[in-house]
């Protein structure tokens, strides 16, 4: 269990990362664009690595389909989601609102893999989520001069990356190779960006090598790393757990902007938040230990 608590955290943390160097990115470089240059830089990083490992048997195991499906959501429409967030909503908000992630992942691994939460670890998620909520609104943001569907747009990236947990963890169970399954997710996910530029987006801007460009792979490694470490995550532990403490992003990408970015000011709420979310991360563990 303690492999998979450290990477789920990991993949919090490099989400964090992957959300700020996005900001970046979109002043040099369309949101389209960029998610293409990123989620073509995963698949070629995991075909890379992934194939020193690969074994024909590999592609006639059931859990491939799984990961085929697991594919279509992430990291294709989850990237394309989160960089349209941090483009309207920004970093931050973007960060907050992946606070729902639990509740969306953890219905199907119920439903579909016969996981159970007890009281201890629901208590755990409400206070995780009660705490990044307040991560969002303690920023003194006025809800009136925003528009609200444009919540929608972290709250879809909350929602893929959920979806594509309980799928892939099916296929775990039949195969456990977080690389190879990494590898076909990549590359479906490269096939259905690549298609949504097609019809919409420009060949000559994609071809082009600005600093947007190099920016985009950079968010397309630590992304590809930190859904590597979630799938790493999902293959030690259970989704339940997996999802919770990896939807701490918004208290790494406070920490990241405050002492590393120098973009970020800390205040008391940032203080409240990270008491509450230690506790619920420590209920979520606590409560798995139980069962």
């Amino acid at each position: 269990m303690i492999v998979a608590i450290a990477f789920a955290l990991l993949s919090a943390m490099l989400f964090a990362l992957a959300a700020i160097i996005t900001k970046y990115a979109l002043a040099y470089l369309d949101e389209l664009t960029g998610a293409f240059v990123s989620v073509l830089t995963m698949a070629l990083v995991f075909w890379c690595v992934a194939i020193w490992n690969l074994e024909w048997d590999f592609w006639y195991s059931k859990a491939t389909l799984y990961f085929v499906i697991a594919g279509l959501f992430l990291p294709a429409l989850g990237q394309r989601f989160q960089i349209l967030a941090v483009e309207h909503v920004g970093p931050a908000l973007t960060s907050a609102i992946g606070a729902f992630l639990p509740l969306f992942a953890i219905l199907p691994a119920i439903l579909l893999l016969g996981e159970t939460v007890t009281l201890m670890q629901f208590t755990g998620i409400i206070l995780l989520i009660g705490g990044l909520i307040l991560a969002a609104t303690g920023r003194g943001i006025s809800w009136r001069k925003r528009a609200f569907y444009l919540l929608f747009l972290p709250l879809g990236a909350a929602i893929v990356r959920a979806i594509a947990q309980p799928i892939s963890k099916v296929g775990y169970n039949i195969l456990a190779e977080p690389l190879f399954a990494m590898m076909v997710m990549t590359t479906v996910s490269f096939l259905v960006v690549g298609i949504m530029l097609f019809v919409k987006g420009s060949l000559k801007r994609t071809l082009s090598f600005t600093r947007g460009h190099w920016l985009f792979v950079l968010v397309g490694a630590v992304t590809g790393f930190g859904i590597l470490a979630i799938q790493m995550s999902l293959v030690a532990g259970s989704v339940t757990l997996t999802a919770s403490l990896a939807s701490v992003t918004p208290v790494f990408s406070v920490l990241l902007g405050a002492y590393i970015f120098k973009n970020q000011p800390i205040f008391w709420w940032h203080w409240v938040v990270a008491v509450m979310v230690c506790f619920g991360a420590v209920f979520i563990v606590a409560g798995q230990s139980a069962l």
